[in-house]
């Protein structure tokens, strides 16, 4: 539940549902208010002229003294044909003289006179609310007219045009029922358009629901991201996050060319060079022995057979090498994982080297404390890399040097080191004996044929293994190859 309501239907229904009720808020307060203006505008100017008919019906202070039987008479008179109009006589001040309630009905005996001369001389537009002597306050709208003594301005005639009664009238009408079936109507009509506008959005932003689906299912599948949590973010953040996520997987993408080109571009060049080499050796060679085969001696027709052979012994190990590197870049590789004990594996890779290791006087060790070590991974290309660190080993160990391979056993795992004493490998140079046709520079000691791919090769086998492997050296001191296999139980 929760997750709904943060998608853009559910947001977008909560924010139509407090428009439409702040508007419908508004609009009943706008209504109530501006009628109720409308009301006492209309009846301040329709009662613009009772105060002047009331004055001038008789004289209402006389020798500064109050005719209190003329304005009782007057005021009843007025009170009797409009219920609702309230008549006071007040002083030049505001000070109310004479009126026809009981004294305790009055809660203030004096009124303001500001809106009284705003009223005389039509300084202000209606409606114009003056002092309600019953209740205190400034609300209620009136009719005023200037009182004289022998031509002196003494006071005002004070009516107002909405007292109590107009007040319980007021309160009953808000109790009414019309009143109440005109805003039960109303709020049908609000309810209605928020029913239609939730389903025209709803209409709106399926295919936008369906499509940030879409994405996330993508973005889960195909760009590796976790399942977004609810109340993350509606529709468009999900889109968002795809896009960002596609944005960066497709700039990986084109760095991944373009290294790819490079890399493409490089082996073009280190390929031709390499196979044109052995090649031009062969061809030379064997246009010797067709072009002056009855001229040579028998020692030199061997010897140049010898050399072709050797050429062509390189360019096989060459193209054996590209297509094992190219199946491993391309992943087409599957290992077969299975147990088996390491010690016995590397024993057999080391009596391979033995004797080109005695040949040139290099001590080849392996110390594996008697233990059997048994690990799981793929036999054949284990024993690929082991070949290939051995040979790297040797080739780059001058005569009469020591090459050690040596395991370990870690908690859950064995610890695999290949150490020469060779001519080590410079610290800027390091990082990047890893790379294909990449090799240190340097005297090489042995007859080796290396192809530069033999580290590249262990370096994808043991990614295929998730294995990392690394490298310390020392120039003039020699190089060390480490990493570790998973260990499992002998069977």
């Amino acid at each position: 539940m929760s997750r709904w309501f943060t998608t853009l239907y559910a947001r977008l229904a909560l924010v139509l549902i407090v428009l439409f009720a702040s508007i419908g808020v508004a609009y009943l307060a706008l209504v109530y208010w501006s009628s109720n203006r409308y009301y006492q505008e209309m009846t301040q100017s329709l009662n613009r002229s009772l105060g002047m008919y009331i004055v001038n019906r008789a004289p209402l202070i006389e020798d500064g003294v109050v005719n209190q039987g003329a304005m009782q008479e007057l005021a009843e008179l007025v009170m009797v044909v409009n219920p609702i109009v309230e008549v006071y006589l007040t002083d030049a001040e505001g000070e109310i003289l004479d009126h026809a309630f009981a004294p305790s009905e009055l809660v203030s005996t004096r009124i303001n006179t500001a809106p009284v001369t705003d009223w005389l001389n039509n300084e202000r537009p209606l409606p114009i609310t003056g002092t309600d002597p019953r209740t205190g306050r400034e609300n209620k709208v009136f009719s005023a007219w200037p009182v004289e003594d022998n031509g002196a301005h003494v006071g005002y005639l004070y009516v107002v045009l909405g007292g109590k009664l107009y007040q319980s009238l007021r309160d009953s009408l808000d109790e009414s029922y019309v009143l109440r079936l005109s805003l039960g109507a109303l709020l049908a009509v609000v309810f209605f358009a928020l029913l239609s506008a939730v389903i025209i959005f709803a209409a709106m932003t399926r295919p936008l629901r369906r499509l940030a689906r879409q994405m996330q299912a993508f973005q889960v599948a195909e760009l590796g991201a976790a399942q977004t949590p609810a109340g993350t973010g509606d529709e468009i953040a999900y889109l968002q996050s795809t896009f960002e996520r596609m944005q960066e997987k497709i700039h990986q993408q084109l760095q991944c060319l373009e290294q790819t080109d490079r890399l493409r571009r490089e082996l073009v060049s280190n390929v031709s060079h390499d196979l044109r080499t052995p090649l031009a050796s062969m061809q030379g060679y064997l246009e010797t022995l067709a072009i002056r085969d009855d001229k040579l001696s028998d020692t030199d027709r061997t010897r140049y057979v010898k050399i072709a052979y050797t050429h062509c012994r390189r360019l096989t190990r060459l193209v054996q090498e590209l297509f094992e590197l190219s199946k491993l870049d391309t992943g087409r590789t599957e290992l077969t994982r299975e147990t088996f004990f390491l010690a016995e594996l590397l024993q057999d890779v080391v009596q391979k080297f033995e004797l080109k290791a005695q040949q040139r006087d290099i001590a080849l060790q392996a110390d594996f404390s008697g233990k059997p070590y048994a690990v799981t991974a793929d036999i054949a290309l284990m024993e690929r890399v082991f070949e290939n660190l051995i040979e790297n080993a040797l080739c780059y160990t001058p005569d009469g040097g020591r090459v050690a391979v040596t395991l370990a056993a870690q908690d859950d795992a064995v610890a695999v080191a290949v150490e020469d004493t060779g001519i080590g490998v410079a610290q800027d140079k390091l990082p990047r004996i890893f790379e294909r046709y990449y090799q240190a520079k340097g005297p090489r000691y042995a007859q080796g044929d290396g192809t530069g791919l033999g580290l590249a090769i262990v370096k994808r086998i043991l990614d295929l293994h998730h294995c990392e492997i690394s490298v310390s050296s020392q120039e003039g001191r020699g190089t060390c190859f480490s990493f570790e296999l998973p260990r499992a139980e002998a069977g």
